[in-house]
C-alpha cells in the first residue's frame, strides 16, 4: 500500500472538487437537510430517505452500540440500507458547513467501527456484494473530506484502504455469472475502476481492475437497450445504475483523462431515455419496482458530465448536495455557465423496452401518457403488460400502484406485482402473468410487437398479450389527443363463454364517482371517462414510496362476452362533448359496432375530432369507408374539423 501515492490522489481530489469552497455552492434548502440528518446521525439515528434509497425508511431508528447486522421495520432490507453508508455525506457536509469537525469525526467512527466489525469478509446481512460495492464508493468518496480535516493518521488511511482492498476482492472472488446482467454487478464494477485508482500506483496493471474494466463494457453493452433503457423493467434500477455508471465516468476521466467508449455511449443513452420518461414535475411513474421520484438530481449530473443544456432542462440550475459532494466545486462552476434549452422531442418510443411516453408540452401543466410493453425483465419486472397511465394538466389521474416492499412474507408484495394491481383487463379470473413470490413467477404472458405512429399532437399505441390453457390474445389500442382526449380499446379473443374485468387505478389525490352513464374523477383536475359494463369502484392500498401506503380509488369494469369482447374507455376533459357516430361501408350501410365505430369529440362550435376505430378485417363487401362523409380505408383514423375545413390523418393502416 503506497500511502504517499495516495495521500497525493487525495490532495488531488480535494483540489478539483475545491472542498475549502463547497459550502458557498450548497443551496440553503439543502443546508438545512445536511444538518437536520447530520445531527441524528451524531446521535446513532438512522432514517433513509434519499431520492434513490432503494429501500426507503423515513422511520428513525436508533442504536446506543452500532449492530451492521440488526434488522429494524421488520425487514432485512433495512439492514442491507445501513450498510450501504450512504448516509456519510451528511456528516461530511455538515462539518464544512459548521466548520465543526465532530461530525467528520462521526463519519470516520462509523467507518471504523464497521471495519473492525468486519475483520474477515465473510457473507451475512452486512456484507452483500451489491451493498459492499455501494460501501466502498462511500468510503473513496468520504476520504478526501475526512483527509482534508485533519483528522487521519498515516496508520488509519492505511487500514481503511487495506480494508477496502479486502472488500474489492471479496467482490471479485463471490462474483457470480448472473451480475453481467444485473444492476449488482454494473454498481460493483462501477465503484471497483472507481476506488483502486486512489491507492494503488500501479492500478492499470492489477487483474481485478483489468477485469473490471472488461466487464463494465461488457455489462453496460448487454443491460442498455438500443432505445436506452435498462433492460430490467423498472426505472428505479435504470436510474441506479445510470447514477454509477456517471460516477465510473467522472473519475476515469479525472484519474487519468480516459474514458471507456461503451460505458460513455450507453450512460448516455440511459440520461436521454431518462429524461423523456419524466412527468410534469420531473418524476418518474412507479413503473416495476420503483418510488415516484425526482430525476431533477441524476439529470444535473448527467447535464454536467456531457455538457447538454437540454438534459440541464430536466435539472437544477445549480448543483444540489448530491451532485456537488460526488463531483464538487469545479463542476459545479462549469455546470452554471451550462445553457438551458427546452427539449423538442415530446415523445419516448421505447421499440426494444415496450416503455412508450407521451407528453403534450414541457410545463408544469402538460399531460403525460405512459404505456408498456415490454419483457418481463429480471425480479424487478411487474406483471404490467398494456399498462396506461395517464397524468392530465400536471396531474396524475391513471397510475401504477407502486411496490410497498420486498418482503417475502408480506402479501402486499406479490399483490402489488399482479395484474390486477395494473391497469389491465383479466379474463376469467385468470391472469396472463402471475407472480409466485418476490422474485419468481409462476406464469408469465408472451407480448407482441408494438405499432406506435405519432402525427402531431395526435398518437396511436397498439401491444398484444398472448396466454394459454386456452389461447386468449388481449390487444389494446390508445389514441391520444393532446392535451384531453384518451382513448383506450380493449380487444379479447378467446373461444367461448366468459367473464371479464378491467381495472383502473387511480392516483390518492383523486377520487372516483359513478354518475349515470360515466364515472367521475375529479381532484387537482377533473374527466369524464366513459366505458361500458358493470360499474364498481373500491378503495385498496397503493405505495408511491417503498415503505409507505395510501389509499386510492380502483374501478371495476365487469362483462361478460362470447368467443370475443370489444371495450371502449374513454377519458377526457370536461368540457368536450362526445358523441358516437356512425361508420358506413360503401357510404350507404351503417357498420356494425362489433366491426368498427366511432367518436366526435367536439371541441368548441366550430372544432371537433373524430375517432374511428376498427376491430375487424373488412371481409364481406365493399371495402371503401365513409365517416363524416370522409372516404377512408385504414384500421384508425382521425377526422379534424375545424371551421369549415376537414382532414383526415391516418393513424394505423
Amino acid at each position: 500500500m503506497d500511502i504517499k501515492y495516495c495521500k497525493k490522489q487525495l490532495e488531488a481530489l480535494i483540489a478539483y472538487k475545491q472542498i475549502s469552497h463547497i459550502k458557498d455552492y450548497i443551496t440553503k434548502q439543502d443546508e438545512e437537510l445536511i444538518i437536520k440528518q447530520a445531527d441524528e446521525l451524531l446521535q446513532q439515528v438512522f432514517t433513509f430517505d434519499k431520492p434513490w434509497d432503494m429501500e426507503r425508511c423515513k422511520i428513525p431508528y436508533s442504536f446506543e452500540k452500532m449492530d451492521w447486522n440488526v434488522q429494524r421495520n421488520d425487514d432485512e432490507e433495512w439492514c442491507f440500507m445501513l450498510n450501504r453508508m450512504d448516509y456519510l455525506n451528511y456528516l461530511m457536509l455538515a462539518g464544512y458547513l459548521k466548520d465543526d469537525k465532530k461530525y467528520i469525526e462521526k463519519g470516520k467512527a462509523l467507518m471504523f467501527d464497521w471495519i473492525d466489525a468486519h475483520q474477515k469478509m465473510e457473507p451475512s446481512c452486512s456484507t452483500r456484494t451489491l451493498d459492499t460495492g455501494i460501501r466502498i464508493m462511500n468510503f473513496m468518496e468520504t476520504l478526501p473530506y475526512i483527509y482534508r480535516a485533519g483528522i487521519l493518521s498515516d496508520i488509519e488511511l492505511e487500514k481503511i484502504l487495506s480494508h477496502i482492498d479486502q472488500q474489492i476482492q471479496y467482490l471479485k472472488d463471490h462474483y457470480l455469472t448472473k451480475y453481467t446482467l444485473s444492476n449488482w454487478g454494473s454498481i460493483q464494477t462501477c465503484a471497483i475502476i472507481s476506488t483502486m485508482p486512489l491507492y494503488l500506483s500501479n492500478y492499470c496493471e492489477n487483474e481485478i481492475y483489468k477485469w473490471a474494466r472488461a466487464e463494465i463494457e461488457t455489462q453496460f453493452g448487454i443491460q442498455v437497450y438500443d432505445d436506452g433503457m435498462q433492460w430490467e423493467q423498472s426505472t428505479m434500477y435504470h436510474v441506479e445504475v445510470l447514477n454509477y455508471g456517471m460516477k465510473a465516468l467522472f473519475y476515469d476521466r479525472f484519474y487519468h483523462n480516459e474514458e471507456l467508449p461503451v460505458l460513455k455511449h450507453q450512460v448516455e443513452k440511459l440520461a436521454d431515455a431518462l429524461l423523456y420518461q419524466a412527468t410534469f414535475d420531473f418524476h418518474i411513474e412507479t413503473f416495476g419496482d420503483s418510488d415516484r421520484a425526482c430525476i431533477k438530481d441524476v439529470m444535473t449530473r448527467a447535464a454536467s458530465l456531457y455538457q447538454n443544456g437540454v438534459w440541464k432542462y430536466g435539472g437544477y440550475p445549480q448543483y444540489d448536495l448530491e451532485s456537488l459532494y460526488t463531483f464538487g466545486v469545479t463542476e459545479a462552476i462549469q455546470y452554471q455557465k451550462l445553457p438551458v434549452i427546452e427539449p423538442v422531442k415530446r415523445i419516448f418510443d421505447g421499440e426494444d423496452s415496450g416503455m412508450y411516453t407521451i407528453r403534450s408540452e414541457w410545463s408544469t401543466q402538460a399531460s403525460f401518457t405512459m404505456f408498456t410493453n415490454g419483457s418481463l425483465g429480471s425480479g424487478h419486472g411487474h406483471s404490467d403488460n398494456l399498462h396506461v397511465s395517464i397524468y392530465h394538466q400536471g396531474v396524475p389521474v391513471l397510475i401504477d400502484p407502486g411496490r410497498y416492499t420486498y418482503r417475502e412474507d408480506h402479501p402486499l408484495r406479490v399483490i402489488l406485482k399482479s395484474m390486477p394491481s395494473h391497469n389491465s383487463v383479466i379474463v376469467d379470473n385468470k391472469p396472463s402473468c402471475i407472480p409466485s413470490d418476490s422474485w419468481g413467477y409462476q406464469d408469465f404472458g408472451i407480448p407482441g410487437k408494438n405499432y406506435v405512429r405519432h402525427v402531431d399532437h395526435m398518437h396511436y399505441l397498439e401491444g398484444n398479450l398472448f396466454s394459454h390453457d386456452p389461447l386468449q390474445i388481449w390487444t389494446r389500442k390508445l389514441i391520444v389527443i393532446d392535451p384531453s382526449i384518451w382513448i383506450i380499446v380493449d380487444e379479447v379473443k378467446e373461444d367461448g363463454q366468459h367473464q371479464i374485468e378491467s381495472y383502473f387505478h387511480i392516483d390518492p389525490n383523486m377520487k372516483a364517482e359513478i354518475q349515470e352513464n360515466r364515472i367521475i374523477l375529479q381532484g387537482e383536475t377533473k374527466l369524464y371517462m366513459y366505458t361500458k359494463g358493470e360499474k364498481e369502484i373500491e378503495t385498496k392500498p397503493c405505495s408511491l414510496r417503498y415503505n409507505e401506503l395510501l389509499p386510492h380509488d380502483v374501478i371495476t369494469l365487469k362483462d361478460t362476452f362470447t368467443n370475443q369482447y370489444q371495450n371502449i374507455t374513454i377519458l377526457c376533459a370536461t368540457d368536450i362533448q362526445v358523441t358516437p357516430v356512425d361508420i358506413y361501408q360503401n357510404q350507404d350501410t351503417p357498420m356494425s359496432k362489433d366491426i368498427a365505430c366511432a367518436y366526435r369529440f367536439t371541441m368548441s362550435d366550430d372544432e371537433s375530432y373524430t375517432v374511428a376505430i376498427f376491430h375487424k378485417e373488412i371481409f364481406k363487401g365493399k371495402k371503401i369507408c365513409y365517416c363524416e362523409n370522409m372516404p377512408f380505408h385504414a384500421k384508425c383514423v382521425v377526422i379534424h374539423q375545424h371551421g369549415n375545413h376537414k382532414k383526415l390523418i391516418r393513424l394505423r393502416a
